[in-house]
């Protein structure tokens, strides 16, 4: 057993202006969703890497997403005390989860048919 080989990046997108704090891969492996003390999710084409959508509306860090089981749909957590459900096609807030009495930082989503 010797050192473990070095691994060179396939790719490198600069997805934000700090901190990437997850990533996600969707459901249908179309897409890659980034989140970001930037306070943004932005959704990246799969293989390409092209950005798709930014996802803005969150007033502090998003910790963490989840993709629907259709990957229509996202669902995220901040530190801005919400969570928010988003329209994947048109990068819409569909509902915000309000009273958190603090940062959302993991959520999860059951909705397989």
């Amino acid at each position: 057993e010797g050192p473990l080989p070095l691994l060179d990046p396939l790719h490198q997108i600069k997805a934000h202006k700090t901190y990437v704090l997850r990533t996600i891969i969707s459901p249908d492996s179309k897409m890659l969703a980034t989140t970001s003390a930037d306070h943004v999710v932005k959704l990246w084409s799969i293989p390409t890497f092209s950005h798709l959508q930014t996802f803005s509306g969150h007033q502090r860090w998003v910790w963490d997403a989840q993709f629907s089981h259709d990957s229509n749909f996202i669902v995220t957590g901040s530190s801005d005390n919400t969570a928010r459900s988003w329209n994947v096609a048109h990068g819409d807030t569909i509902c915000v989860f309000n009273g958190h009495h603090k940062a959302v930082i993991s959520v999860a989503l059951l909705d397989a048919s």
